[in-house]
């Protein structure tokens, strides 16, 4: 009996063992592992890795190909950077993309060519492998000098730019003509949907759907986007084209909208119909609450907004709350918010009309609205007044009444 314990226990710890071990893993592929290379070219493929195991891993990375391609791994984000390793975190949400690209040298004949791509654990206890095979394709050669068409080029500095919606974009692209003859490039554009878009040479305002390059020269052009003001926030993919006797160039751009920021003021009466306008009456020395409407018609929040006033000298006026955190768009709160404006007169205020001006100022925008305040007398300086004029006529009365006697 006890001999078949032993051999149990013997046969369960070589069961979790090869358990323990299977829980480092990773998974190293491209989904395009043949593509066709036109001659001009270069590959550019996304290559991935997931890390299946409990613990993050560190993994190096290598390339074996042919002679003269320069093969090598970047960051898949702009700018690009050429990288020799990667570090994992578990869990498939953590996967991370890079790019796999190669350039033909220029005397490369048209044929099969064939890349080994390594990933290797730190430790070098997990290996993966693949292989990307490339088929280049040599456009025929002009059996004369004079028959070859030569291409355009497209170059951009700004490949990515950043605005809140309805603010136009403006790449600005350089076109090249290789080619010795001048040419007539015609200009195309592919945006989304709602979108619009022109083309302008770089130093005027007039819109072209071409222009005239000559040979062996460049030319600048606007290439000039307009988003719809309602437009969600994110990236959005353009397309410039430029083609010139058969020979067409593209040139893929993207457009990042961060959202609109509007901020407004209003008074009770302005939101609601009734209540407080912009004209409202105080009395000296006595605190008088304006209720301050506030709200953002812009697509993204507006962040830190503190509030300030303009006011007479000597006068007091808070703010409840003093600061808003964050302003949320009006489409998404459905109601505008509501900040208390504490107004005190000075102690000896002269009646008559005064101006406040308050200011709600965000990191995103801002904005200002005007108070005229009507200041009247406090009653207990009435009740002085009224004093005086008893105390006047009854001097007077007793004068009269003395003279009358004489």
């Amino acid at each position: 009996m006890r001999s078949k314990l032993i051999l149990l226990l013997l046969v369960a710890f070589s069961v979790v063992g090869p358990a323990q071990e299977l829980q480092r893993d990773f998974a190293f592929y491209t989904v395009y592992p043949y593509v066709v290379l036109p001659e001009g070219k270069e590959v550019n493929l996304d290559v991935v890795l997931v890390n299946y195991g409990e613990d993050p891993e560190e993994i190096t990375l290598e390339i074996t190909g042919p002679e003269g391609w320069n093969p090598r791994l970047e960051t898949s984000t702009y700018p690009r950077t050429e990288i020799k390793g990667v570090y994992l975190l578990p869990g498939e949400d953590a996967k991370v993309t890079i790019k796999f690209r190669a350039k033909p040298p220029e005397d490369a004949e048209s044929g099969d060519y064939t890349f080994g791509l390594i990933a290797r654990s730190k430790d070098g206890a997990i290996e993966k492998r693949f292989t990307i095979s490339v088929a280049y394709v040599r456009e025929k050669e002009a059996t004369t000098a004079e028959e070859e068409v030569k291409g355009l080029t497209l170059l951009v500095d700004y490949p990515a730019l950043e605005n809140p919606a309805g603010e136009d974009f403006e790449f600005e692209i350089q076109i090249k003509n290789e080619a010795d003859e001048d040419r007539v490039v015609q200009l195309k554009a592919q945006v989304p949907f709602g979108w619009r878009a022109y083309f302008t040479p770089r130093w005027k305002d007039q819109r072209i759907t071409s222009i005239k390059v000559n040979g062996n020269a460049s030319e600048w052009i606007k290439f000039v986007v307009t988003p719809p003001f309602d437009v969600k926030k994110g990236d959005y993919p353009l397309t410039f084209a430029a083609s010139a006797d058969g020979v067409e160039e593209k040139l893929d751009l993207k457009a990042t909208i961060t959202g609109t920021y509007d901020l407004r003021l209003g008074s009770e009466a302005e939101v609601f119909g009734k209540g407080d306008t912009r004209n409202i009456k105080a009395t000296a020395g006595k605190e008088r609450v304006f209720k301050l409407y506030i709200w953002n018609e812009g697509t993204a929040p507006i962040t830190d907004i503190d509030f300030f006033a303009s006011k007479p000298k000597d006068w007091e006026v808070t703010f409840k709350p003093e600061k808003l955190d964050s302003l949320d768009p009006l489409a998404q709160t459905l109601k505008p918010g509501v900040v208390e404006v504490v107004i005190k007169p000075k102690e000896r205020a002269i009646p008559g009309d005064y101006e406040i001006t308050v200011t709600a100022a965000g990191k995103e925008d801002r904005e200002a609205l005007k108070l005229r305040v009507t200041v009247g007398a406090a009653m207990s300086w009435g009740w002085v007044g009224v004093a005086v004029i008893v105390v006047v006529v009854a001097g007077l009365t007793g004068i009269f009444v003395r003279l009358g006697r004489r």
